[in-house]
């Protein structure tokens, strides 16, 4: 197992201090915890979908791909399990919480036996560090949480589901326009994110 990075300071709502190399809190499979967690430890291993979900031995799931390219599968052996890899699709993240590798047929890889454990964000590994790079911007400009996201000037009106700043509706609908809709919902993981305690 390699060297560890040591998870560095919570974040808050006006500093974001997030890293999504830290391979304490997301692992990449040469990091992973070979016991479950203590009570006060929680990983997150970031995955993207690199084929559709399909029948597979134990289940159903995919093939997926973590942060340092390497491939492995992901079962879903949930009662539903048909139903629970439904918004699983190629090019989006699957998270999972506090996973550990399973040696099934031959080949590593993860069981999801509680659906809990599992969630999707619409976007790639690539998209996803883009976003956590720019929401670091923000912080080190001392906008994060504070400004508008589009104009820059002082606003405590939160608008949006993931916390993004408005000045007003003009600001929201822009930004919404160009491409605010597709990132919502990963900027809102990387904000939760940025506020959990890890270990």
């Amino acid at each position: 197992m390699a060297t560890a990075t040591t998870t560095g300071p919570t974040g808050s709502r006006t500093l974001y201090t997030l890293n999504l190399d830290d391979t304490m809190a997301f692992p990449d499979n040469s990091n992973i915890p070979a016991h479950p967690p203590a009570p006060d430890e929680r990983w997150l291993i970031i995955t993207e979908l690199i084929s559709d979900p399909a029948p597979r031995p134990g289940g159903h799931g995919f093939m997926v791909k973590d942060k340092i390219g390497d491939r492995f599968p992901v079962i879903f052996s949930t009662p539903t399990a048909a139903r629970d890899v439904r918004p699983y699709k190629v090019g989006r993240l699957i998270c999972l919480a506090n996973g550990s590798m399973t040696d099934f047929h031959q080949k590593l890889g993860y069981f999801v036996q509680d659906k809990s454990t599992a969630f999707m964000i619409p976007c790639t590994i690539a998209t996803l560090r883009l976003l956590s790079v720019r929401l670091r911007a923000q912080s080190d400009a001392g906008e994060f949480g504070q400004c508008c996201s589009v104009c820059k000037t002082r606003s405590d009106l939160r608008r949006c589901r993931c916390r993004t700043r408005y000045c007003g509706t003009e600001c929201q609908r822009r930004d919404w326009n160009n491409g605010h809709s597709k990132e919502c919902r990963a900027i809102e993981a990387l904000i939760v994110w940025n506020r959990t305690e890890w270990w």
